[in-house]
């Protein structure tokens, strides 16, 4: 988002993504079983991936369908402390 089309790296953003997906999956399937990755209640777990999920579903880019993570980050959306700490514009 910060650099100029024209010099991005595309072959890198690709492998990136695909490094990311992997570990997507990973967090997929865990929240099949579970309302949060802390388990059954928001926990100190949640935080960190939870900073990054804001970026994540909210930059204008195309992404595989992940229904788990989708409720998941929902779910912290909803939370005051999210929006008030997480939740600013992306620059």
């Amino acid at each position: 988002i910060r650099t100029a089309p024209e010099l991005r790296d595309m072959a890198k953003i690709e492998a990136a993504i695909a490094t990311l997906e992997k570990h997507f999956d990973v967090i997929e399937q865990t929240l099949a079983h579970q309302p949060y990755l802390s388990g059954g209640a928001f926990g100190f777990g949640d935080i960190p991936l939870g900073s990054f999920a804001y970026a994540w579903f909210e930059m204008p880019i195309a992404r595989r369908p992940r229904p788990n993570m989708e409720r998941w980050y929902q779910q912290l959306r909803a939370r005051p402390a999210y929006q008030r700490c997480v939740m600013s514009a992306l620059t």
